[in-house]
């Protein structure tokens, strides 16, 4: 009974604690939940005042005046605020100006492209004003904890001046009281004039954000209706009469309007230098001197005779090459430059994009890529038209027909038709006519849907095409250009200074390109899923499919951790590579580091990235690291009992790459293996013997056997050549003859000398040994062989001077 009172008190009391946790944190200054720190702060119940004593008032005085000045600082205009001050009457202009091309856009049955810019551009608006209005609310709650201490000094000082006033306290004491209690309230006019202001700011961005929210809504509102009624007729039949007459009567009226909101857009973006006009010229200038520069530059190589890459021949458009880049960036989707700027800039974009690509076109080919240029031009004309009557429907069905009847030519004419012949073109024509069949098809579709009113069915059919081949080519450019640029930089004096670009400039230039590719097929992807409705979709499914979770007892993982968890240790295994790969080509060739050593460098920063990237993937997964010590010491003892060999050959591999007794390319022997090292891995080196197979050797022979390393200080190997020479011959003048015949050879050491010995008398023969040094380990044998070639034209060699299997120093090194 008193253990359950005693856990009853216990359980009220943590009650008790945690009420009056919750209150702290709710009364602090620090602690507010929301985003109304100032009015949680302003109702927060402030200590009582108490009175100074009278032999603390000098002190306290002067604390004041230091105070005051401190504040003071605060009462000008914050440069950032002064800023907000300045750019507000523009900026509330700009943002009527958006909103009206908004909401005109969204009642002309807008594209789904069209909308997404138009979201894009709002997004921007919120961004830029939620950043200024944290900046406000931050400047506001930093005024009213100013204010609200000067509240409370004031307090303090008039309960001081009352007591000294009831206390009798001298003159010099009130006058010091006085005195503090003016400058107190000096200090607080200025500033709560600057907490009106600054207030005021606050409420009109929160207005614009509210805005910003507002117009996000409507395109949302917008989006979702062109998606839902995608199957719904919007329009008469093209043949109806009640639609012509319609179009007689607001035709002129909707293209005066769209005439003139073009005005307006240039008018905006010539006079509004955050439309970035300024940059975008100033961007068109350097791209063009940089291309100028890079066409001289090709044709000095040209004529220097120094080979060119037929990369860098887009460069003879320089200027083509200079405006599609500027252009592609005042396109982008992030541009704030106005969506009627960028329907023209992308009709300018097709002259140097096809000036570009042209020559890398497939002669055959090249009629249809001009057909979808100049239709892509005239869908672009369609868009700016959005909304006028019966000129959408019909610039959609000549679209349609014109794209059907190029495709039908190219198909009737044979252009298409896959030739045996041509080999390296004979995948490419196996599917172009399935290909041309099919986009036949989905064009017919489009001109039906809009012939019979489903106009916006039909604008997610055949301009979708359209985009889509147009893109493809202009991303085409971009890499073109870009490739090139890439090419000229590899070749330049500053990045040919480093040695792993002068020689692997070509591999360096595959990595960029593939790079290249792989970043405009994302690109593509993410825009032709954009244009047709399906991006949020697709991302939607995409991030559903990453949130499965797979549940097995108490553990639980999605896909996205195990994703990222994966990408982590690529990243770790491609960030090593890099890095060992410069130390090999940049580092270790400066640095004169001895042979082998370099490789147990290039090991150890392997296992260490991949280590710590392996670390890193864990905390991805979400994994407490303390954990992973505990679980790596129970993986230990299970792994010494069970892996004692594999565990042996790892450390023993990590002895060889830091006390180094073989390095890679040493010539070795292990047991009966012989041959040179080739790689010292984790487990097993690789050993290459003579005959030309590979051995795998554990590491741990190379540490707890004996091994024989023919190479470990240098390459110095004695050659042992046995001669025998019959009875009659003079021994000491045969000895004299094999040293000479050692010394004539370029490739015998003259220190130390060659050396001829008398090893004895054997049954038909006098035995002598020739004993001669070579620096040329790799080659020994072909010297071995030339020496007693040698002895052989001299006569010397008898039966018994077959050359044996010589044993250490004897030469079977090689």
């Amino acid at each position: 009974m008193k253990n359950t009172d005693g856990k009853q008190r216990f359980a009220k009391s943590l009650q008790v604690i945690g009420l009056a946790v919750v209150f702290l944190l709710v009364a602090s200054p620090g602690g507010s939940f929301g985003q109304t720190p100032v009015k949680s702060q302003h109702s927060a119940v402030s200590p009582p005042a108490t009175a100074i004593k009278p032999e603390e008032v000098a002190a306290r005085a002067s604390e004041v005046t230091n105070l005051v000045v401190t504040f003071s600082e605060k009462f000008a205009v914050s440069p950032e605020i002064e800023k907000i001050q300045q750019a507000l009457p523009e900026i509330n202009k700009q943002i009527d100006l958006d909103a009206a091309e908004t909401a005109a856009t969204a009642g002309t049955q807008p594209s789904l492209a069209t909308l997404e810019a138009q979201r894009a551009l709002w997004q921007r608006w919120q961004l830029q004003v939620s950043t200024w209005l944290t900046l406000l609310t931050r400047r506001a709650v930093e005024l009213r904890r100013d204010l609200d201490r000067l509240a409370q000094m004031k307090a303090t000082w008039t309960r001081t001046r009352d007591a000294a006033q009831a206390g009798q306290s001298p003159g010099v004491i009130l006058q010091q009281i006085e005195a503090a209690l003016a400058s107190i309230e000096a200090a607080q006019l200025p500033l709560k004039a600057r907490e009106e202001s600054v207030l005021g700011l606050q409420a009109d961005m929160a207005a614009k954000q509210a805005r910003c929210d507002e117009m996000l809504a409507q395109i949302l509102k917008a989006r979702k209706s062109a998606v839902e009624g995608i199957l719904r007729r919007e329009s008469l039949p093209v043949w109806s009469p009640d639609l012509w007459g319609h179009a007689r009567t607001t035709l002129p009226h909707r293209l005066g309007d769209i005439a003139r909101g073009f005005q307006a857009s240039f008018r905006e973006y010539i006079r509004d230098p955050s439309r970035r006009l300024p940059l975008h010229m100033a961007l068109l200038l350097v791209l063009t001197m940089a291309t100028c520069a890079a066409r001289r530059k090709k044709r000095q190589w040209k004529d220097s005779g120094v080979g060119v890459s037929p990369v860098v021949k887009v460069y003879d458009h320089p200027y083509s090459a200079a405006l599609i880049l500027v252009l592609l960036v005042a396109t982008a989707v992030n541009s704030p430059a106005p969506a009627r700027v960028k329907d023209v800039f992308a009709i300018l974009a097709l002259a140097p994009m096809i000036r570009l690509v042209r020559p890398v076109i497939d002669p055959r080919f090249t009629p249809a890529v001009f057909t979808a240029v100049i239709l892509y031009a005239i869908d672009l004309v369609r868009q700016a038209c959005g909304g006028a009557p019966l000129v959408e429907q019909t610039l959609l069905i000549l679209e349609s027909l014109a794209a059907i009847a190029v495709l039908g030519w190219l198909l009737h004419s044979g252009r298409l038709r896959y030739d045996p012949e041509q080999e390296q073109q004979g995948l490419r024509a196996r599917w172009l006519p399935l290909l041309a069949k099919m986009l036949m098809f989905t064009l017919a579709v489009g001109c039906l849907t809009a012939t019979l009113g489903f106009t916006r069915l039909a604008r997610l059919i055949s301009p979708a095409v359209l985009s889509g081949g147009v893109l493809a080519l202009s991303l085409y450019a971009y890499v073109r250009v870009s490739n090139a640029a890439a090419v000229i930089g590899l070749r330049s004096w500053l990045l040919q200074r480093l040695r792993m670009v002068r020689n692997h400039s070509d591999r360096i230039q595959r990595w960029i390109h593939r790079l290249l590719v792989w970043t405009a097929v994302f690109f593509w992807l993410t825009r032709s899923l954009e244009y047709i409705g399906m991006l949020d979709p697709v991302l939607s499914v995409g991030g559903t499919i990453l949130d499965l979770r797979l549940k097995r007892g108490s553990i639980s993982i999605s896909i996205e951790d195990i994703l990222a968890f994966g990408l982590t240790v690529l990243a770790a295994f491609l960030l090593s590579a890099f890095i060992r790969f410069t130390l090999q080509e940049e580092v270790y060739p400066r640095r004169g580091l001895a042979r082998g050593l370099s490789y147990a460098y290039s090991r150890l920063v392997h296992y260490v990235i991949l280590s710590i990237g392996f670390l890193v993937g864990l905390g991805v997964l979400g994994m407490d690291l303390t954990k992973v010590t505990v679980l790596a010491g129970a993986f230990g003892v299970g792994i010494g009992f069970g892996l004692q060999n594999v565990v042996n050959n790892f450390v023993c591999g990590l002895i060889l790459l830091f006390e180094r007794p073989v390095h890679v390319g040493d010539i070795v022997e292990v047991g009966d293996t012989q041959g040179e090292v080739r790689r010292i891995g984790i487990r097993a080196s690789t050993v290459r013997t003579f005959q030309g197979a590979d051995i795998i050797v554990p590491n741990a022979q190379f540490i707890t056997a004996s091994v024989t390393n023919w190479t470990f200080s240098d390459e110095l190997l004695r050659i042992d050549l046995p001669v025998g020479v019959n009875y009659g011959a003079a021994p000491q003048a045969v000895i004299e003859l094999l040293e000479k015949t050692a010394q004539a050879h370029a490739a015998i050491l003259e220190t130390p000398p060659p050396k001829g010995l008398f090893t004895g008398y054997g049954d038909s023969s006098i035995n002598f040994e020739l004993r001669a040094w070579t620096a040329q380990f790799g080659n020994w044998a072909a010297i071995r062989s030339e020496l007693a070639s040698g002895h052989v034209r001299c006569g010397m060699c008898g039966g018994d001077g077959v050359p044996l299997p010589p044993a250490r120093g004897s030469g079977s090194g090689g």
